[in-house]
């Protein structure tokens, strides 16, 4: 062998054990994330089922713009719920800690990312809610069954703003979490080897 050799395999190892000791510190520290944007997630649920509730009490008790509070309400009391409970069921697995050895820290970090990534596909269709509800009303508003043309261009206009910001964040964040549990996976056969 020559010392090129030796050296290149010396810093490629050294890179790895760099990247283990890295992963697994910032798993560590970040142990308590996965609960916390839980739990974020849960009182944003239930702040939007608040909302749906009161659009349904204004729909029921003003004449007004009666029937897009009512579907303001339908929309938020169904779709709610049920995305809801898609993300909770995606971000179950983040939540476990297992024993602290290096093998079971790196299969946590594949599984909160596992769930990372399946919470994102279930924001894709809270973005689809929200456009299929936009063109819902923009249908509504052309066909003049309701008439709320100022708020559906502020309401249409602030919509595509946030779901274009999220769907870049996500896609931003996908790379980012692949990138993350691609070198778990990669440590992890290491490690077994």
């Amino acid at each position: 062998m020559t010392d090129e050799l030796i050296r290149s395999l010396q810093r490629d190892w050294q890179s790895q054990e760099y990247d283990a000791t890295h992963v697994v510190r910032r798993l560590r520290r970040r142990r308590w994330t996965p609960h916390l944007v839980f739990a974020l997630e849960v009182l944003g649920c239930c702040l939007a089922l608040g909302v749906g509730a009161w659009f349904a009490w204004v729909a029921a008790h003003q004449s007004e713009h009666r029937l897009l509070m009512a579907l303001s309400a339908a929309v938020l009391l169904i779709t709610v719920p049920l995305l809801g409970v898609a993300t909770a069921l995606a971000r179950r697995p983040s939540l476990a800690w297992d024993d602290e050895t290096p093998e079971s820290i790196l299969r946590i970090g594949i599984r909160r990312a596992d769930a990372s990534l399946r919470a994102m596909r279930v924001g894709r269709w809270n973005i689809a809610v929200v456009a299929g509800f936009v063109l819902l009303l923009g249908a509504m508003q052309l066909l003049k069954l309701i008439d709320a043309l100022e708020f559906l261009v502020v309401y249409s206009s602030v919509c595509l703003a946030v779901s274009l910001g999220s769907l870049i964040w996500m896609a931003w964040r996908v790379r980012a979490v692949r990138a993350e549990r691609d070198a778990c996976v990669r440590l992890l056969a290491t490690l077994r080897e």
